[in-house]
């Protein structure tokens, strides 16, 4: 009972951490964070990004609806908080320009992007049923308050899927079309695995449409072209929630980039907003991801203060050396 180890008599090393041994390390985190951090800003900042904002886009034709007309700007907008049936199914297009002035070579992604969207909140998280997703359609545990409708179960249940983004776009140049691509735009996982359609699939017809869509999931997904029922992988996009508020989706890929010029963006405004904000987003990337300069700019600010903290402690050991040296003469 009286070993060294039961009495922590082990040998050990103790640190002492003196001016001598501290300044060089706080010199040498500067030196590397510094050329670190220039490097990230530089390779974010050769990102090219545009932001559109077309929360308040007004309608391309005035829309009527009940003797009730909206036009002008956030006519959109005005229609479709509306919660009547009669309002929520009037289309309602609007129509924004923008030019890029030089040639974007690099492949251009495009996302919507949406602010004051809570998609982290618990029970709003909790609302989706996994086994749905991988075909077995009448699985709508855990989908409160979205499970039902009419005596029949709802495909695909709970609010996230009942709160589906459901704005389409299009970008026009001299009144044509540019193509792009919209397939490749969710995760492999979800593609291969998460999400599967039932066999038939005319076993969709048996259940109901989300309270909030405008139609059944095989009509929604048949217009959007990047796959059918539950393999839309714009669905697939929507049903991975955000941890924070203000979040982006893909929703498109330009692979060989765009030319400069004018160019025009189609939207049919389907999806309502109470708060926050719309936006159309078109990104390049580097090889370090998208557009952000928070981790160059923090690598830039920590190795700063440790260049100051190196002269800071460098000067008063200096000082106090001085001192010392001026004392031991005196004596």
């Amino acid at each position: 009972g009286d070993s060294k180890f039961k009495q922590q008599n082990l040998a050990a090393w103790k640190p002492v951490l003196t001016c001598r041994c501290v300044v060089p390390f706080f010199f040498i985190f500067g030196l590397a964070f510094i050329p670190l951090g220039s490097i990230l800003l530089l390779a974010s900042n050769g990102v090219k990004e545009l932001t559109l904002d077309y929360t308040k886009c007004g309608p391309v034709n005035n829309v009527s609806v009940d003797g009730t007309t909206f036009s002008g700007e956030n006519g959109c907008a005005l229609l479709r908080e509306e919660r009547n049936i009669s309002f929520t199914s009037k289309p309602c297009s609007c129509a924004l320009d923008f030019t890029l002035t030089e040639d974007w070579t690099d492949q251009v992604f495009v996302y919507y992007r949406l602010t004051e969207f809570y998609q982290n909140h618990r029970r709003y998280v909790r609302s989706v049923n996994n086994e749905q997703l991988r075909g077995s359609l009448s699985s709508t545990s855990e989908c409160k308050p979205f499970t039902a409708d009419g005596g029949k179960a709802i495909v695909p249940c709970g609010m996230i899927a009942n709160s589906f983004f459901n704005d389409t776009f299009q970008i026009q140049k001299d009144n044509a079309e540019v193509p792009w691509s919209r397939t490749a735009i969710s995760w492999k996982e979800d593609r291969d695995d998460k999400f599967q359609n039932p066999s038939p699939l005319s076993d969709f017809n048996k259940y109901s449409k989300p309270d909030y869509w405008q139609s059944s999931i095989l009509n929604v997904t048949s217009a959007r072209v990047n796959g059918l029922g539950l393999l839309s992988e714009d669905l697939m996009n929507w049903m991975r929630t955000s941890a924070l508020p203000s979040f982006r989706k893909l929703y498109a890929r330009f692979p060989n980039g765009l030319s400069k010029g004018t160019y025009s963006l189609q939207i049919e405004y389907n999806f309502p907003v109470v708060r926050g904000e719309k936006n159309f987003v078109l990104s390049t990337t580097s090889w370090m991801g998208g557009k952000n300069i928070f981790l160059g700019v923090a690598y830039i600010v920590v190795g700063g203060l440790s260049f100051c903290c190196s002269a800071f402690l460098a000067v008063v050991n200096a000082r106090y050396n001085k001192q010392r040296l001026d004392l031991s003469e005196q004596h």
